[in-house]
This record gives C-alpha cells, sequence and structure tokens, in this order.
C-alpha cells in the first residue's frame, strides 16, 4: 500500500508513510488500526467491521459516524418557542 489522499462525505482519508509504517489520517487525526492473521485491516475505535482495503475501511468508518450523529440529532428535543 503506499501514500494516499482522499476526499469522502466531506471527510480528508489520508495515508501516510509513517516511522513504523503506514499511518491512517481521517481529517489530520490518527486513526489506530491493526491486522487480523487473515491479513484484514480492522480500526481500533471501529473493530467490528474489517476490509482487505484500508481506506475503504476509512469510508466505511466516516459513513457510520455521519449515521450515528444523524440518530442522535434526531433523538435530541427540539426547543419550542
Amino acid at each position: 500500500m503506499k501514500s494516499e489522499r482522499q476526499k469522502y462525505l466531506g471527510r480528508q482519508i489520508e495515508i501516510r508513510d509513517g516511522k513504523h509504517g503506514l499511518e491512517l489520517f481521517i481529517d489530520n487525526v490518527p486513526m489506530g488500526y491493526g491486522r487480523l492473521p487473515d491479513g484484514q485491516f480492522f480500526l481500533d475505535d471501529y473493530a467490528y467491521d474489517w476490509s482487505d482495503d484500508l481506506v475503504e475501511l476509512a469510508r466505511r468508518y466516516i459513513s457510520y459516524r455521519q449515521r450515528v450523529a444523524e440518530v442522535h440529532a434526531a433523538k435530541k428535543p427540539r426547543k419550542e418557542a
């Protein structure tokens, strides 16, 4: 895998070469990740979804976080005038 940068749902996904191998950043925030014995990636904050492609996994994580935010916003009580 090589360094890569792309936008997804208004968020910046970036894979950079670091001191200890590749590093994943979403909006310039480092994201911890690991690999399963079969080689698939997982994110520390999103370990129940795995993928052979780290960028694809980051996109799934962004989609997941967006859905969570939408659910929280829908549950938030609205102030009446």
